[in-house]
């Protein structure tokens, strides 16, 4: 079961009616370099983490050249306990998550278990910020294993739902979604009939640049976790 589907059955179990309608896909970027990319890939002392898209982006590639968790001698750092059940399930251990799920987190504590002689390889979208890169002390080098498209097939029945007078929440789980929602709708619609939910500060933070009041953000930054914090809210 994806995070999507746990959402939903959280939702259903509270008394919600649960619509899964994503702005935003991941895709795997591949490319000719990937295998030597891949097997260079083992000089490193850290490999960074910070989505389950990146995890998987990089799962396919050991899928595709035929390489297995053995052949990678080196530390794991996932950002999130989302990323780190992915990684887990292919079968890496974990060795540093940090207390907040986000990259600006992520750089304070780091250095905690990493010396700043380590090498770090880190597994990014192509929308990622550089918070990583340059945050750290130590020598980073980035691999964008997987970019963020847009869906127009949801735009039209999101459309109607907030404007059918209906009471309506609407989760934005990164500022990648923030903004296709953002460009298809909430430009025009406007954010004030709906009530507003956000994974994170860092999506918090980009809703309110664009004028936009958050209601709802949970501690822990899943959905489950948003999906309990918008019931009791609710009441």
């Amino acid at each position: 079961m994806n995070r999507s589907d746990e959402a939903a059955n959280l939702t259903a179990s509270l008394g919600g009616v649960p619509y899964v309608a994503p702005f935003i896909a991941t895709k795997e970027i591949v490319e000719p370099e990937d295998k030597d990319k891949l097997l260079n890939s083992k000089i490193y002392q850290w490999f960074i983490f910070t989505s389950q898209a990146s995890v998987a982006a990089f799962h396919q590639k050991m899928l595709t050249y035929h390489l297995g968790v053995e052949a990678f001698q080196v530390k794991m750092a996932a950002v999130g306990s989302k990323t780190a059940s992915a990684l887990e399930k292919i079968g890496f251990t974990i060795d540093f998550m940090p207390t907040t799920f986000s990259a600006d987190v992520f750089i304070k504590e780091f250095p905690r278990v990493a010396a700043p002689e380590d090498t770090c390889l880190y597994f990014r979208g192509n929308l990622a910020k550089n918070t990583i890169t340059e945050g750290l002390v130590n020598s980073v080098d980035e691999w964008t294993v997987y970019e963020t498209v847009m869906l127009e097939d949801n735009v039209e029945m999101v459309k109607e739902l907030l404007t059918s007078g209906k009471s309506c929440s609407v989760v934005f789980t990164s500022p990648s979604s923030v903004n296709a929602f953002h460009q298809t709708i909430g430009k025009d619609l406007g954010y004030n009939s709906f009530t507003v939910c956000a994974i994170g500060h860092i999506t918090k933070n980009h809703l309110k640049s664009l004028g936009v009041t958050v209601q709802v953000m949970p501690k822990t930054y899943t959905l489950t976790e948003v999906v309990n914090a918008l019931a009791q809210w609710k009441g």
